[in-house]
């Protein structure tokens, strides 16, 4: 989806030395059907916190990722989960802990 409200040509990053942003869905290896679904729910391009945290997520990295709401953590989180996953396998792969309000 289009976030609105941010134009991240124009925000300063702190981002750790050595990340790279990567700017397309498509350059981080996902898998097709991941890359039709995230296109099908109208995500366009990855957000600024996707485009810095996602790789390194998928390279097995700790990463600690902050950003406003509403700027794409929890879509990024799924989307690891779902690549990092076997959808052949009957059991439990992913474990997401969130704490509430």
């Amino acid at each position: 989806r289009k976030l609105t409200g941010l134009d991240i040509d124009e925000t300063d990053f702190d981002t750790t030395k050595g990340v790279s942003t990567v700017k397309s869905f498509e350059d981080m290896g996902l898998r097709e059907a991941l890359l039709r679904g995230a296109y099908a729910y109208g995500f366009e391009k990855p957000s600024a916190i996707q485009q810095r945290a996602l790789v390194p997520l998928l390279k097995g990295r700790d990463v600690i990722a902050q950003a406003q709401s509403g700027t794409g953590k929890s879509s990024m989180i799924a989307l690891v989960a779902c690549q990092l996953s076997d959808p052949g396998s009957r059991e439990p792969q992913v474990l997401v802990l969130s704490p509430t309000r």
